[in-house]
């Protein structure tokens, strides 16, 4: 295989160089490392500029369906004496500005009377704010002031609130303003109109970087960004630098690194932890933070010129940049959360404890890896009992094990996920079952003497006070079926909006996944302690809305904490007395 070939080059690229070429290099002459720093976030190239755009992001643009939308905007406008206003908005590092320069640089026909404005990157004037320049370039959209030319303004959803707020109490931007009401930008998941009049609204928080499917969710974007470093072709410049590196013999662990990631079954594997990460820890991963963690996980802290196989550390390996440096960076820091060394399985002890009885490690992982995975810092594990790190190569081996032969382990997470399709795809009998959940969450949080009645104070008393409920399931129907009858959801929040009602009224929640995984362990007799209910706020607060809800005149229950007597407290129908109180058997 050619990769295979492309592994042992690199081993032999460092055999075949005579010591006085080698001390001849420094790594200041690595074509390859120079090209994947316009990856890291600190790079000015990262950021593209509106008003220009290079060779190599010319190179790296992928298409979007948000950058379709503005196209047919642009094409709608053409022309049009009008002048219009494109709100393209996002969060910081979403790839507005890259999509701007990408337009300009390719549509220029389109882009001749449009003017363009960046809000995070321009001013006019070094006193004003970015607010104050907002309204400089937005003036002639204020009431009664006409313009000739169309304006498109890049715009971080902060900026635009801000910008909103101080225009609504300065009674300023009116119809501006109104545009931005309807429009439901600020509300999560529920963007409801895109053009009004004079006014376009794109926002690229619409949609995740990820799509849900009935297999589970997937990123063709995030696996198109990898390709586009990865590409084995001489058109690639990451690429066709890493080859000249290594025909000039020069080779860094980062070499190697680049290696491992241009196999599919990595890529594809470091794409689910991703989406694994978004989803359990609420992470946001721009276009910009990206490309960082790319250069992150393929070039180490130190990333020196390697005169042999023996001066590669196993910490500075792939899948331990991954999963084993959580001080790089705040991504970095979530995956390691879900690193595979956390998870307790019989199937892990059971490949440690064989590797490291092995009288030829190498050769096990060779076998278990296979000869394209064994590369850099193994050339030199059967060295490792010597060399006293054992402990070191145990941990690449389970951490690579799980990036070549990626399982689903986390049952909850894989329950979540498909419970999320089934919400966006309408699945009513799939939702269904999930209700049981959360109907049992709902009679667990404070527990429940018996059926169809929920305790309504803490465990501590002498007699606990439960009342009757009676629920019926409700989701949030705008939300709910959105996508039904198509193989891919596109446009989601990653949570769930369901609840109940109760005489008449709704109450929801946004079910997440931390939610969801406490509601698992509930149903299996978890007992929720003042930290569960701290950080599930939202779902304490809605079943505190449902103890209010509840019928406390006709029927409750008093409870012994000690005995566990239960008396009914009844208010009768045909009686002078305020209430009855009987025992119930």
């Amino acid at each position: 295989m050619k990769n295979e070939t492309a592994g042992k080059d690199l081993s032999e690229g460092l055999n075949h160089l005579g010591s006085e070429r080698w001390n001849s290099l420094t790594k200041n002459d690595s074509k390859f490392e120079s090209t994947l720093q316009v990856l890291q976030s600190s790079s000015k190239e990262s950021v593209a500029n509106a008003r220009s755009f290079g060779e190599l992001r010319t190179y790296m643009h992928v298409e979007r369906e948000i950058q379709k939308e503005l196209e047919n905007i642009f094409i709608q406008l053409k022309g049009n004496g009008n002048p219009s206003l494109i709100l393209l908005c996002g969060s910081v590092g979403d790839g507005k500005s890259h999509l701007l320069a990408y337009m300009k640089e390719h549509y220029s026909e389109l882009m001749h009377d449009v003017i363009v404005h960046n809000d995070s990157t321009e001013s006019y004037d070094p006193d004003k704010n970015s607010i104050d320049t907002l309204e400089k370039v937005l003036a002639p959209f204020d009431d009664g002031n006409p313009t000739d030319k169309h304006v498109v303004i890049a715009i971080n959803l902060g900026v635009l609130h801000n910008f909103y707020s101080l225009q609504r109490k300065a009674g300023k931007f009116q119809a501006l303003c109104d545009f931005i009401d309807q429009s439901g930008v600020f509300e999560k998941g529920q963007q409801r109109i895109k053009q009004d009049g004079p006014f376009y609204m794109l926002n690229f928080a619409d949609s995740q970087p990820y799509v849900l499917t009935k297999e589970g969710p997937k990123s063709p974007f995030f696996l198109e960004l990898i390709d586009k470093v990865t590409n084995t072709d001489r058109n690639n410049p990451f690429y066709r630098s890493w080859l000249e590196d290594k025909e000039n013999g020069i080779i860094t662990t980062a070499h190697y690194n680049y290696f491992l990631l241009q196999h599919k079954e990595v890529k594809e594997s470091i794409v689910q932890s991703l989406i694994e990460v978004m989803i359990k820890k609420k992470v946001f991963i721009s276009t910009r933070a990206f490309y960082n963690f790319l250069y992150e996980i393929i070039v180490p802290v130190q990333n020196s010129l390697l005169k042999d196989d023996s001066s590669i550390k196993v910490n500075d390996m792939l899948p331990n940049l991954i999963y084993g440096h959580p001080d790089r960076s705040p991504l970095l820091a979530a995956l390691n959360e879900i690193d595979p060394l956390k998870r307790r399985l019989e199937t892990t002890d059971q490949l440690v404890s064989q590797f490291l009885l092995k009288t030829d490690p190498l050769d096990f992982v060779v076998k278990e890896l296979g000869e394209h995975m064994a590369i850099g810092a193994w050339k030199q594990v059967n060295s490792m009992h010597k060399k006293n790190v054992q402990i070191e190569y145990s941990q690449l081996l389970v951490r690579q094990h799980a990036l070549v032969y990626r399982k689903n382990y986390d049952e909850v997470y894989r329950e979540y996920v498909h419970f999320l399709f089934c919400f966006y795809h309408g699945d009513e009998d799939e939702i269904g079952r999930l209700f049981e959940l959360i109907e049992k969450g709902v009679y667990a949080w404070k527990g429940s003497p018996k059926d169809r009645f929920i305790f309504v104070d803490s465990p501590n008393k002498t007699f606990r006070l439960a009342v009757e409920i009676n629920l019926e399931p409700e989701v949030d129907e705008q939300v709910f079926g959105s996508s039904e009858g198509q193989d891919e959801v596109e446009q989601f929040t990653p949570s769930i909006r369901i609840g109940f009602s109760q005489k008449a009224e709704s109450f929801l929640f946004e079910l997440d996944y931390k939610l969801y995984a406490l509601l698992k362990l509930i149903s299996n007799g978890y007992r929720p302690n003042r930290q569960d209910i701290q950080d599930a706020l939202q779902f304490s607060e809605f079943h505190d809305r449902i103890i209010k809800s509840a019928d406390k005149k006709t029927n409750v229950l008093l409870v012994h904490r000690h005995d566990g007597t239960i008396l009914e407290v009844k208010k009768p129908r045909f009686s002078k007395s305020k209430y009855e109180v009987g025992k119930v058997k």
